[in-house]
């Protein structure tokens, strides 16, 4: 079988597909992953073979100021929103038919190359993350299943639909038309690697293939203090990878606000950050006493953790989770807080206003450390995600989806 995974983000759209990708090549499979030019190196990092398309970056989408400012707003968003659309009003559906439409110019700009490629290398099957509309266009235009890979806890859906209910987003049909392929949805077949638990209930039909999340959050050699013993609780703090590639003065700030909050709790902070920002978020939290952990992907730092503190990133969210670490959230964005609903109804954490003062901040980490509520709700969620269908428990079943040509076992939500 041959596999085509597209995305047009990395890496925290790219690092949740590779579990999957390593076992289809494990099982003798063909894998190419179509990435923007500016995503090669982290596709290459994870020993995969890349197919560049489209140029460098995705064009800028012009718009009102309300919507582009839109995803840093104090206003809150309703609690549940990704499931159910009819719970947003009129502004909070304009934008997010504003922020699917940079996805539509986007994909406008990766087309013509991956369509291109795909007829060329015949795929199977396309995987495409829930927000890469290219993909879609491909496996229309060579006549293959497609199955969207979700990348974190409460994945936005069926955005390519006006207020996700109705037609189709303006410019998403002129996609296939191009190729005179017929409109098909990007996520109406979901891969979802979320534990029951940390899912929300859509109110639209959804076809859900399970599988299970293993955490892959970039190649690096492991530091050596790691493995040594821990005389005070470590507490991780970070701001994600997305945040330090795309607005690095931005992180080292929020960064600092985290570590300043906790500092002198008699813990031993450890600052995650990206390559080459060590120092710049180090700088950024004078006389705060940290060890900084540049380019340690979480799947190795977690584990030796007693709690972390973050932004609602997705990948941090679900690797803690993974690894039994409980988690303060100081969510940034509306997506963000959705994450960091489903972290607190499940019980592994806890979440504060991204604004909260030093005080909120300390004494909710302090409730962390010091309340087996927290262990006990994550040794649930991880019995959960350990009866999940492992990647390579999955591949038959998309065997059969690519020679079939018929969905996958799945449930219906």
């Amino acid at each position: 079988m041959r596999v085509l995974f597209a995305t047009w983000a990395a890496p925290g759209h790219f690092f949740p597909m590779v579990p999957l990708a390593w076992a289809l090549k494990a099982a003798g499979d063909e894998v190419r992953f179509a990435v923007p030019p500016s995503c090669r190196s982290t596709v290459l990092g994870a020993g995969m073979s890349v197919v560049p398309i489209g140029p460098d970056a995705p064009p800028r989408r012009k718009g009102p100021v309300a919507n582009m400012r839109s995803w840093g707003s104090e206003r809150p968003w309703p609690d549940g929103w990704t499931a159910r659309p009819e719970l947003l009003d009129e502004w909070q559906t304009t934008v997010l038919d504003y922020t699917a439409g940079k996805q539509v110019a986007a994909a406008a700009t990766m087309t013509d190359d991956l369509v291109s490629f795909a007829r060329w290398w015949r795929p199977d099957l396309v995987v495409c993350d829930t927000l890469c509309f290219a993909g879609p266009v491909a496996a229309a235009a060579v006549g293959v299943p497609l199955l969207a890979q979700s990348w974190e806890v409460g994945s936005l859906l069926r955005t390519e639909r006006a207020g996700r209910r109705g037609d189709w987003l303006p410019g998403y049909a002129e996609l296939f038309e191009r190729y005179g392929a017929e409109p098909r949805a990007c996520s109406d077949h979901l891969l979802d690697t979320s534990p029951p638990s940390l899912r929300i209930p859509e109110s639209f039909a959804v076809r859900r293939t399970s599988m299970r999340y293993l955490p892959f959050n970039g190649a690096a050699a492991a530091p050596a203090w790691l493995a040594e013993p821990r005389r005070r609780p470590r507490v991780c703090v970070t701001s994600g990878i997305a945040l330090d590639r795309y607005d690095a003065t931005t992180a080292a700030r929020v960064t600092a606000e985290f570590a300043e909050s906790v500092a002198g709790l008699g813990v031993e902070l450890v600052i995650a950050a990206g390559a080459g920002q060590g120092e710049a978020v180090a700088a950024s939290a004078p006389g705060v006493r940290v060890r900084v952990a540049e380019a340690v992907p979480f799947h190795l730092l977690l584990p030796t953790c007693d709690a972390v503190i973050h932004h609602g990133g997705a990948g941090t969210a679900m690797t803690a989770v993974a690894a039994g670490v409980p988690q303060l959230i100081l969510p940034q964005s509306p997506p963000y807080a959705e994450i960091a609903h489903r972290v607190r109804r499940a019980g592994a954490g806890v979440v504060l206003d991204a604004d909260s003062g030093p005080a909120r901040v300390r004494a909710a980490l302090g409730e962390l450390l010091g309340d087996d509520r927290f262990p006990k709700a994550l040794a649930a969620i991880r019995t959960e995600m350990n009866a999940m269908p492992t990647p390579h428990e999955v591949v038959p079943a998309l065997r059969a989806l690519a020679q079939e040509g018929q969905p996958c076992p799945t449930t219906m939500s």
